[in-house]
């Protein structure tokens, strides 16, 4: 008995000695029922497992395993195996209750934070509630899951519809409320007008391009363009002054416009042209579209479509022409084009109306210039409407929009139906994120070359504003845009001017530009140069009670 309490006595020393304490061991301290305090730590040493530099912490570091899988744990366990806090209460929270994300319980791509007794979900930018479980509608993406516009209010998207619309049951579609609705093509001209066919309509001794081989994009490049989003701001003030009355008959009664001498210009005087002769005549022939004249423009052209194909009758039904008659000419000539907004207001270049008259009119309905096809109609125009901001003292192009208010109303119908307008944010998102849009046109062939008889029509890419402005020797503003094909041959050119720029979203057509003005026609390294329509929304809204619907 006595030999071991030496051998424990001789051990309790070295550890002492081990950790630097030196503690006085006498026989009559071996025999005490109660040892003093320094004595017991010398017996019961608690040693600290961490930051204590000792030699052991080195020999035997800390392993998750064998503190917390092999044994229970405490936190300051667990501390010293992480040397975190974050870490460890990341650990502490699941250790103690579990995975509360195992099953994962986030919905639509939430991402799940475990937590104690509970968890978070982060969820996608278009989703809330505790499991990412209610979708949140946003104008930014997807246009708000709308048919036609999106406009945010109260922080969440909310739908509207084109003029002639009306939202559905889901608050998400569009429902047309009346029998021609804006933006929408009739398939009942004897094609399949919602998408562009690649055989042609005739076999005419003219041919306005090589249509067979065009390369020009596919149909479905510019129709079915579901890309899409939106938000309602617009930044052109409204100015009032800019109203001038037309005293004119209600109807004209002008029929045969086939063009003798091509088009008659203020700037260039009357162009050459060519007759075209058909050889056989479409029937059911079905809408507008104008050609121009050019404008006073040094180096530029004003009229724009080259390396097109001919349109479908019925196919582009809000295109106009705006026709005068000259006196040394039996028929009436067109010289610009424009866009049908209701049955009584067209939209035009206001370049196409300087120097001009009361002596003109505008024609709907037409397809081929040459031929009284029969859904034509000519209207009177009873006011002019240039915005206030255009000077062509200053420039020809920029702020180039006009307003058109007709004497009578047109007769809608397949062949004579208006676009569709749209918000400045809508129209922005949908002409710059677009495969391609559709110009349209009577316009030259060819720079230097003939107007076309039957309408052309063309899909453009949009340009970004940076090369576009590079493109060009002469100014590009903000209110203006470029499209076209840096070294394709094909463009809008002479005799397109006020024509519409139009994209397709959803199967609707939205106005989302003017024809204005370009260097030559199909140049390489030019591009056509358009009127932001967008910027002139206010504007369009109050001088013709245009709006959307819900």
């Amino acid at each position: 008995m006595t030999c071991r309490v030496c051998l424990l006595v001789f051990a309790l020393g070295l550890q002492l000695a081990t950790f630097g304490l030196r503690a006085e061991i006498t026989q009559e301290n071996t025999e005490a029922v109660f040892v003093s305090q320094q004595m017991a730590h010398t017996v019961l040493h608690r040693q600290r497992r961490y930051n204590t530099g000792h030699l052991e912490e080195f020999l035997q570091k800390d392993n998750l395993e064998r503190e917390c899988k092999e044994e229970v744990c405490t936190m300051e366990e667990a501390r010293e195996v992480f040397e975190n806090d974050e870490e460890t209460l990341k650990f502490w929270a699941s250790y103690i209750d579990g995975d509360q994300c195992d099953p994962p319980p986030c919905l639509n791509g939430g991402v799940c934070k475990d937590g104690m007794s509970s968890y978070v979900c982060w969820c996608q930018p278009n989703f809330r509630g505790k499991n990412c479980e209610t979708e949140i509608k946003r104008c930014s993406i997807d246009n708000g899951g709308c048919m036609h516009l999106c406009v945010m209010q109260a922080r969440r998207a909310v739908c509207y519809c084109a003029a002639g619309y009306k939202l559905g049951l889901d608050k998400a579609s569009c429902e047309p409320t009346e029998e021609f609705s804006c933006g929408r093509v009739s398939r009942s001209s004897g094609s399949d007008t919602r998408s562009i066919q690649t055989q042609q309509t005739s076999n005419n001794t003219f041919t306005p391009r090589s249509v067979q081989n065009s390369s020009a994009p596919q149909e479905e490049d510019y129709y079915d363009d579901d890309k899409m989003q939106l938000s309602d701001y617009f930044d052109l003030l409204l100015n009032g002054s800019d109203t001038v009355n037309v005293s004119h008959k209600a109807r004209v009664k002008v029929r045969s416009v086939k063009p003798d001498s091509g088009l008659s210009t203020e700037a260039e005087g009357v162009a050459e042209g060519t007759a075209e002769t058909p050889l056989e005549t479409e029937q059911d022939y079905s809408w507008g579209f104008p050609t121009m004249a050019p404008i006073k423009l040094k180096k530029v052209t004003q009229t724009r479509i080259v390396g097109g194909d001919v349109a479908y009758p019925g196919e582009i039904p809000w295109q106009v022409t705006l026709m005068t008659r000259p006196p040394s000419q039996k028929r009436a000539q067109p010289f610009c084009g424009g866009s049908l907004l209701s049955d009584l207001w067209v939209i035009t270049a206001a370049h196409c109306l300087n120097n001009m008259g009361p002596d003109f009119f505008v024609r709907v309905g037409e397809h081929d210039v040459n031929v009284d096809e029969g859904p034509e109609r000519d209207h009177a125009v009873a006011e002019r409407h240039v915005h206030s901001s255009y000077d062509p003292r200053i420039s020809d192009y920029n702020h180039d929009i006009a307003l058109l208010k007709l004497a009578s109303p047109v007769e809608l119908s397949n062949q004579r139906r208006p676009i569709c307008l749209g918000p400045k944010g809508f129209i922005e998102t949908l002409v710059e994120e677009a495969t391609s849009s559709l110009v349209s046109g009577w316009g030259k062939l060819r720079f230097y070359g003939p107007e076309a008889t039957k309408l052309q029509k063309l899909a453009i890419p949009y340009v970004d504003r940076k090369v576009c402005k590079e493109s060009s020797s002469d100014h590009i503003t903000r209110f203006m845009f470029c499209a076209g094909f840096r070294d394709q041959q094909k463009d809008s050119c002479k005799g397109d001017s006020g024509g519409p720029h139009a994209t397709n979203y959803k199967g609707t057509w939205f106005l989302t530009g003017i024809v204005s003005w370009g260097e030559e026609c199909a140049k390489e390294g030019k591009y056509g140069i358009y009127t932001r329509v967008s910027h002139y929304y206010p504007w369009i809204v109050q001088k013709t009670g245009i709006r959307m619907t819900t």
